[in-house]
């Protein structure tokens, strides 16, 4: 696919940092405008970022949130009749929410048909504490009803602090796993409502109407785990950063500078794959998480991402400008002690590509 200019290869530029991450990358023979990674590892660990995920990943793609038209609120507007729906309808699904915990506050839906909660990565809901079987306990969903079903765990699966192997569950209930504590909430109750307002606030950027950096540490430490001990499943990462933002900010205004972030948030929402996690995780920079996604083909992808931009006419405060993003991106191998690991590789070939021209990928 052409590129719509012509810049100089990447391969040259130097990290910002000297680590013991990097080395100098070889050149891409598919376009001018990238270099191959290549990693290697520190003799040392990097320390491990502790951010607590507010809650599991589940999959869905990403939205962006937008300024809907209100309709005529004046007095004089005629009063309208509300339709009747049913309590289900009008708040929302089942749901489970941490009440006490080292994960306090976490919503997790209720809208499978089942979900697993136990110590192990592979369950729906992953509690890390060592008085937590590997795979706990199970909710099921029979129609309308949920089931609560203990799988053999050590320490038992208590309900409003009875041991229980197997019951039904009623709105307002008090699941204990291990140390945390979980309050269903059942369908019809707007309690429903009110937590999933509390857990987008927490995981959105208010401005974008992306995941907020907290989230996407989150999600980060959620497919890591997934991929501990096991071959064959790729995960790359890519951070995008806006060429030259602070000369929008210092001619048309912080104001400018939002328009132009909201914008850039919608070619980039048009350009992901369902599977892919946009994130924008401070200032004028973004990230792109993809799952099951080789290198290559996460850089194809990122190359005709970052000609959209190039190409797209923002209008910014009555003007017309086009924009271009830098991009570094990193495949997460197995010796990489964490989410701080993966982030500052993927951040040193950012610099890189912003070192040798932008608007470009290393």
């Amino acid at each position: 696919m052409p590129t719509a200019t012509t810049s100089p290869s990447c391969a040259s530029a130097s990290p910002r940092a000297t680590g013991p991450w990097m080395r100098p990358p070889k050149s891409s023979a598919r376009s001018g405008r990238s270099c191959t990674p290549r990693i290697e590892l520190a003799d040392e660990a990097a320390p491990r970022a502790r951010v607590q995920c507010p809650i599991a990943f589940d999959g869905c793609p990403i939205r962006c949130m937008t300024r809907k038209t209100l309709p005529d609120m004046s007095t004089d507007a005629d009063t309208l009749l509300s339709q009747d729906a049913s309590p289900s309808a009008a708040h929302g699904n089942a749901c489970l929410v941490v009440i006490r915990g080292a994960r306090l506050g976490t919503r997790v839906p209720l809208d499978n048909a089942q979900i697993t909660i136990g110590r192990d990565s592979s369950c729906d809901f992953q509690i890390s504490e060592r008085n937590v079987s590997r795979t706990h306990c199970r909710i099921t969903r029979h129609s309308e009803a949920f089931w609560l079903e203990d799988l053999g765990s050590t320490n038992r699966t208590m309900l409003n602090g009875n041991a229980v192997e197997q019951a039904p569950l009623s709105d307002g209930d008090q699941v204990r796993v291990g140390s945390t504590v979980l309050k269903f909430i059942g369908p019809g109750n707007i309690e429903a409502d009110y937590h999933l307002e509390l857990h987008e606030n927490a995981v959105r950027d208010a401005l974008t109407g992306l995941y907020n950096r907290r989230q996407l540490i989150g999600v980060l430490e959620h497919e890591i785990r997934k991929r501990r001990g096991r071959i064959g499943q790729p995960l790359a990462l890519a951070l995008l950063d806006i060429d030259h933002f602070k000369q929008i900010n210092d001619e048309l205004g912080h104001l400018g500078g939002d328009s132009a972030l909201r914008q850039l948030t919608a070619v980039l929402s048009d350009h992901v794959r369902p599977r892919n996690i946009l994130a924008r995780i401070g200032g004028e920079e973004f990230a792109l998480l993809m799952p099951e996604t080789e290198l290559e083909d996460a850089r194809q992808h990122l190359d005709r991402i970052r000609e959209a931009v190039a190409d797209y006419s923002f209008e910014i405060e009555g003007q017309r400008r086009r924009l271009t993003i830098s991009i570094g991106v990193v495949a997460w191998v197995p010796e990489m002690q964490g989410t701080s690991d993966f982030l500052r590789a993927a951040d040193e070939f950012l610099y890189r590509a912003k070192r040798t021209g932008r608007n470009r990928i290393c």
